[in-house]
Parts: structure tokens; C-alpha cells; sequence
């Protein structure tokens, strides 16, 4: 597939199946791009001989002028791999770093916390020693869990902590301990815009990967700018942003792969429409910015050349 040069462009979706949401996000897609084309990540050919080949059956991948990624969680490290290899005036709504820093999320929420944003305290450790050194009578109640794993125990004091890490140290896991989040709402971002959020209410005791049930959340300006921020603090343009709000809002995880139809019924607003347009406006002002630049970069090249002309007169 040749690059499009007719201002509407040409996209690849690229997932891992045709779910709800990335069909509704397809059907958006077309009424935006002169081309759509949606890729299971499984089934994609990746090679190098004398150069880069990205390929799902016939189809050149390498091609497209846009690229929209919708890649779960644990094919992280291959999406970083995989994005990478594209051209660099490709568009990605989500850049392959983010891929990279959303492999693993105590890494993800340390890259944040570094960049300014505000997140939950986290400690990880591998050896019951370390961490019992380093857990205070008020850290309880907390969460303990594997940072391979979703699934987290609430501990309540020192001895039900004790026999979770020394169970997680006995299987030769790393040990992960966070605060427990009572209170969470989920901020719906397409930059430059905060679509919508939702407040998570469930029975688990670990909120942050628990399911339950939704309603609608009034985003403060503080939190809606904290979404902003966190997203373009891991270089992406669409994602949900997890935010204990405890006291003050915290980021508790990003994830770079939402879903977006349920939530949309919730909060009452179209948000495959409004994530595709986002998509779209981007892409157009990627587009256009080398253009600009040219442009600055030619007005300064003649502006020099007078210069010159007129010293040697």
C-alpha cells in the first residue's frame, strides 16, 4: 500500500481481536482515513535482511501513515519491538517508549514519580528480610503482590504480611507492597482532551485490578490535569489513567489499551467517536509540522543569504 498524499491518510489498527471497542474504533476510523486496516498483533511477520520488513499476510505494514496501537498489557515488550521499526514520520497515537515503561508497572509509576507526577508509594523488593525491614506499623493495611501478577492479598499487621512474602519468596517472585486504594476513579484520555471518567465501586478489597460497578465522575481540574500530565509523561495519546483519590489524587496505574464502550454508556458520551477524532486531528498536525518546519528552516536560509549579500557590499 502506497502513502496516502490526499490529507485523509491511511491507518493500521493493530490488536489483538476484534472486541467491541476496536470494532467501533474501526467503523470510526473510515469515516476519517482514506484507508482503513485492522492487524492482529499474532499474526503479524516481523524480518530484517538488507532492510526492516513489518508484514500481515500480503500487506506491507511499513506503509501506512498512521498507526494506531491497541495492544493488551502483556504483549508490551513486543509492541516496543514491533513499533519501533517503523518510519520515523510515522504516526503512533502511542509511541513504542510507552509500550516499553507500561511493561511493567512499578517501572511505569517510577518513571512518573521522577517526571514530576504524582503517584502511590510503592516498594519492591525479593527477600522477606528486606521487606520486613522496611514495613512500619502504619503502612497497614496494605497490599502485597507479584509484580507479574494482577491479583493482590490486603494484609492487616507484620504477621499476615510475613506469610504472604515469605510464600511469594519461596516461589522466587519479587515482592511488591502498596498502600491500599479505598477510593479510584478511571480518567478516559484522547489528547489534548479528558473525555470522561468513572468512579470504581467494588466489594474486593484490592480496587485497583478488581472488577465492579461504575458511575459517572465530576473530574476536578486537579484531576483532570494529572491524567493530562501522566499520559504525556509515558508519550501517549490515548490511554485511561487509574487515580486513587484518597486525599490527594495519585496516579495508581495507566493503561494503554482501555475499554471504551461500556465506560461510554456510563459517562454518556460516543468515546470510540471522540478517541478516532483525536486520533485524526493529530495525525493531520503531525502531517503538517514538517511542513512548518520546512518552511522556518527555508525563510531562515533566505534570511541568511541577505545577510550575507549584504556584507559584502
Amino acid at each position: 500500500m502506497a502513502r496516502n498524499n490526499n490529507g485523509s491518510g491511511s491507518l493500521c489498527i493493530i490488536g489483538l481481536e476484534k472486541s467491541e471497542t476496536n470494532l467501533r474504533l474501526l467503523e470510526e476510523a473510515k469515516r476519517k482515513f482514506g484507508s482503513v486496516f485492522f492487524v492482529p498483533i499474532d499474526a503479524i511477520a516481523i524480518g530484517f535482511t538488507d532492510k526492516f520488513s513489518i508484514s500481515y499476510r500480503a500487506s506491507d505494514l511499513l506503509k501506512f501513515d498512521a498507526v494506531l496501537p491497541r495492544i493488551p498489557q502483556r504483549f508490551c515488550s513486543y509492541a516496543y519491538q514491533l513499533l519501533s521499526l517503523f518510519p520515523s514520520d510515522t504516526f503512533m497515537s502511542t509511541k513504542p517508549i510507552s509500550y516499553l515503561l507500561a511493561d511493567e508497572r512499578f517501572f511505569m509509576l517510577t518513571v512518573l514519580r521522577k517526571r514530576g507526577i504524582p503517584t502511590l508509594n510503592l516498594r519492591l523488593t525479593r527477600t522477606t528480610n528486606a521487606a520486613m525491614r522496611i514495613i512500619g506499623e502504619k503502612d497497614f493495611p496494605m497490599i502485597i503482590r507479584s509484580p507479574e501478577k494482577k491479583t493482590g492479598v490486603m494484609v492487616k499487621n507484620q504477621s499476615e504480611a510475613k506469610s504472604i512474602i515469605d510464600a511469594l519468596t519461596s516461589l522466587k517472585h519479587p515482592i511488591l507492597m502498596e498502600g491500599r486504594v479505598k477510593s479510584m476513579i478511571s480518567v478516559y484520555v484522547a489528547n489534548p482532551n479528558v473525555l470522561g471518567a468513572v468512579r470504581k465501586k467494588t466489594d474486593e478489597k484490592d480496587i485497583i485490578f478488581a472488577k465492579g460497578k461504575y458511575k459517572k465522575h465530576k473530574l476536578s481540574a486537579e484531576e483532570e490535569q494529572l491524567a493530562l500530565d501522566a499520559t504525556k509523561a509515558i508519550d501517549t495519546q490515548v490511554a485511561r489513567v487509574d487515580i486513587c483519590t484518597d486525599a490527594e489524587p495519585r496516579v495508581a496505574n495507566i493503561d494503554l489499551n482501555p475499554g471504551l464502550v461500556s465506560a461510554s454508556k456510563v459517562i454518556g458520551v460516543d468515546m470510540p467517536r471522540l478517541v478516532m477524532e483525536s486520533v485524526h486531528e493529530n495525525y493531520k498536525s503531525h502531517t503538517e509540522r514538517p511542513m512548518l518546519i520546512k518552511f522556518f528552516e527555508d525563510a531562515k536560509s533566505v534570511v541568511n543569504d541577505i545577510l550575507k549579500s549584504k556584507h559584502l557590499m
